[in-house]
């Protein structure tokens, strides 16, 4: 119940932020089938984005969190590969260098259903283990859909290298559900 209220109020506050005027909620999910042709790409504008805190965990130094996008359209839309994404400060500059991908599964092609949602699994290794990278408090994160240059943004406070290197995100490859 927490989970699904917390669902509603991420995708409405995005819908508000990206000037949609309702969002409507369906309980279908995404599946792993290819997209078929008729199907459109998700764009920014289709989707809201935000890390689901409740499925985080980890081991040695490293958080897992997925990365959800709700699809915010009346249409079915599909993403396939891999979301870039950066950390950064609170006026939105770019913190550190953006997540490496993680190549553990092939990228599929997900359809996601009106209302429905998919992830992308969002790793984040505790800066605080290499003091060399000058870790810097990030408070959003900016998101680009698979093969996509426009961006979401998303709230989420947690310590980055504010160097280059090393790279302390991961991202892997788009997934059905939640």
């Amino acid at each position: 119940m927490i989970m699904e209220t917390r669902r509603k109020v991420a995708a409405v506050v995005a819908a508000l932020a990206i000037g949609v005027g309702g969002a409507v909620w369906a309980t279908s999910a995404a599946s792993a089938a290819p997209a078929a042709p008729a199907t459109p790409k998700c764009t920014p504008g289709n989707l809201a984005v935000w890390v689901n805190v409740q499925t985080g965990n980890g081991a040695l130094g490293t958080i897992r969190y997925h990365l959800d996008f709700t699809n915010m359209s009346g249409h079915t839309c599909h993403l396939f590969g891999y979301p870039g994404v950066s950390a950064l400060n609170a006026s939105g500059g770019q913190l550190g260098s953006p997540a490496s991908r993680d190549p553990g599964a092939p990228a599929i092609a997900v359809n996601i259903a009106p209302g429905g949602t998919a992830h992308a699994v969002f790793g984040w290794v505790d800066a605080a283990l290499e003091p060399s990278c000058h870790p810097v408090l990030a408070r959003m994160l900016r998101v680009f859909p698979p093969n996509d240059t426009g961006a979401l943004q998303t709230f989420f406070d947690v310590p980055v290298c504010s160097t280059k290197f090393p790279v302390d995100l991961t991202i892997r490859r788009m997934q059905p559900g939640v």
